[in-house]
């Protein structure tokens, strides 16, 4: 079975646990939990670049590996983030995660802009672009890339734009690699 934990500073609506739920387990068998009483911001803000007011990704994701420990493969945590993170080299991220690994990273801040630049309402918008974002990184946890169909949920979204054109699903190519994955690790 794959398991799935959340962590997340915002709360996250049953809806959206039982979609991601759904989704993977049209993958392999899975269930998702939020973990509480878990507070990860000290660790958060030691990795804040003052200068851009964002989190390095790249330095919290290493960081947080060591922090959660080694997990089994089949034992994914997702930390969701109420900030606006970056890796070098970029302006900012949506999320990071270990390729074929355990931990993923997802900043809300950019899912709540809209169109205009301003911020969108915590509603059904915000919610659908979390949900992909946090299936996305899950998928790279279970070894998948970057698809190049535009309409899955691991095809790359550098714009906002790219996040709401795809949808908050696996392409059957993809289903099929993250399958192969799974039974080559025997879990």
């Amino acid at each position: 079975m794959l398991k799935v934990d959340i962590i997340s500073e915002i709360e996250i609506p049953d809806p959206v646990l039982e979609h991601i739920e759904n989704t993977l387990s049209e993958i392999a068998p899975t269930e998702v939990n939020i973990v509480e009483d878990i507070d990860l911001t000290e660790i958060v803000e030691k990795f804040r670049d003052a200068s851009r007011n964002q989190v390095n990704a790249e330095k919290l994701l290493n960081t947080l590996r060591e922090v959660l420990g080694v997990r089994e493969f089949n034992n994914k945590m997702v930390i969701v983030i109420d900030d606006d993170g970056y890796v070098p080299g970029l302006n900012f991220v949506f999320g990071v995660a270990e390729l074929c690994g355990n931990i993923a990273i997802v900043f809300t801040h950019r899912l709540k802009i809209s169109y205009l630049g301003d911020t969108v309402d915590i509603g059904k918008l915000f919610y659908e672009r979390l949900t992909k974002e946090i299936l996305h990184e899950i998928g790279h946890t279970l070894c998948l890339e970057h698809c190049p169909n535009k309409r899955c949920v691991m095809s790359f979204s550098n714009t906002i734009y790219d996040v709401d054109y795809k949808e908050a699903k696996y392409c059957k190519t993809c289903i099929e690699k993250a399958r192969s994955v799974i039974s080559w690790k025997k879990f």
